[in-house]
């Protein structure tokens, strides 16, 4: 409702991109870009904190049907193909 509100609009739907805390863990860990922050106390509280501030959203969006779910998990080509896929559809 406040992002309708602010914007004068509302979307067509929501893109969720599921990543299991355990995979996100390894792939920030195994990125190797130098960053300090990519220890796995930060990285457990990124992901908190995303839980905490962004589900609530993705929930009130699943309610109403507009979320479209990929499991990033798969291969990066089969995220793409399956993300390329709702916005085709649109």
């Amino acid at each position: 409702d406040a992002w309708e509100a602010t914007a004068g609009y509302d979307c067509d739907f929501v893109l969720f991109f599921d990543c299991p805390e355990d995979v996100m863990t390894q792939r920030l860990l195994g990125r190797n870009e130098g960053r300090t922050d990519d220890n796995i106390e930060t990285i457990k509280k990124r992901f908190k904190t995303f839980e905490e501030s962004s589900m609530p959203v993705v929930e009130y969006y699943k309610g109403i049907d507009k979320v479209r779910w990929v499991s990033s998990v798969e291969s990066p080509e089969d995220v793409y193909a399956k993300t390329k896929a709702f916005f085709d559809a649109m």
